[in-house]
C-alpha cells in the first residue's frame, strides 16, 4: 500500500491553506505537517464510555467532563498541523 502525502496548497496572509481549508504555518506535506504513516488511532467509537478530562468549550469557558458532563455530544477533529 503507497501513501500519498499531500502538498497541494496556497500560500495566504495568514499561513498556507490546503485543500481542506486548514491553515497551518508550513506547506502541506513539509516539515512536521503531514500524512500519519501506519496504524493512526481514531478516536473513541461511537457509544464508547469516555476517560474524565478537562478542556475549554467552544465559547472558551472551563469544561470537566466527570462533572459538567449532562447528555453530551463531543465532536473531535484532527488537526490540519501534526
Amino acid at each position: 500500500m503507497t501513501i500519498e502525502i499531500e502538498t497541494r496548497g496556497e500560500k495566504t496572509e495568514h499561513g498556507w491553506r490546503d485543500v481542506d481549508g486548514f491553515i497551518g504555518p508550513m506547506q502541506p506535506g513539509f516539515g512536521p505537517r503531514t500524512d500519519p504513516k501506519g496504524v493512526f488511532p481514531t478516536g473513541p467509537d461511537i457509544g464508547e464510555q469516555l476517560p474524565a478530562f478537562s478542556c475549554l468549550d467552544v465559547m472558551g469557558n472551563p469544561f470537566d467532563y466527570a462533572h459538567d458532563a449532562k447528555p453530551t455530544i463531543m465532536l473531535f477533529f484532527r488537526s490540519a498541523v501534526w
